[in-house]
């Protein structure tokens, strides 16, 4: 077993969360009723963040210490991006905080999950293609 398999599930685990959000994306249904969507949510940002803190304090810091200078380079790279893309993720669960705020305005509420999905999604996809996968070939070497 890979030390990034539980890394990799959890990828998984996000992008259901992201699906079943999805599924709530309807203007119409959000302007009568945004709980379940915020429901959705909610469990969408606790699930990364814990996530995000397992990374930050297990795989980010063995990586950026790796003796490969390549390993350790994107490490920092993959580190710092999420810096900026963790506060956009913060930002736009404090705007939505409330099913009354999701309800009062659901249509800018939809483009925005859906933009923050996107980015989700592509940052899960080059985790697992590129600093997962680094890991991986790592694993066994002072990692």
């Amino acid at each position: 077993m890979a030390r990034t398999d539980r890394f990799r599930q959890q990828h998984n685990e996000l992008l259901a969360l992201a699906t079943d959000l999805q599924a709530q994306l309807s203007e119409d249904a959000l302007s009568k009723d945004a709980s379940a969507a915020r429901t959705c949510l909610s469990k969408l940002m606790g699930k990364l963040t814990m996530h995000l803190t397992t990374e930050d304090k297990v795989l980010y810091p063995d990586l950026v210490a790796h003796k490969d200078p390549a390993v350790a380079t994107l490490a920092r790279r993959f580190a710092v991006e999420m810096k900026s893309t963790t506060a956009a993720v913060v930002a736009y669960n404090n705007r939505w905080a409330t099913p009354s705020s999701i309800k009062a305005n659901a249509r800018a509420f939809i483009k925005e999950t859906k933009d923050v999905i996107g980015i989700l999604a592509d940052r899960i996809k080059r985790e697992n293609q590129e600093l997962y996968a680094a890991a991986d070939r790592c694993e066994g070497s002072a990692f």
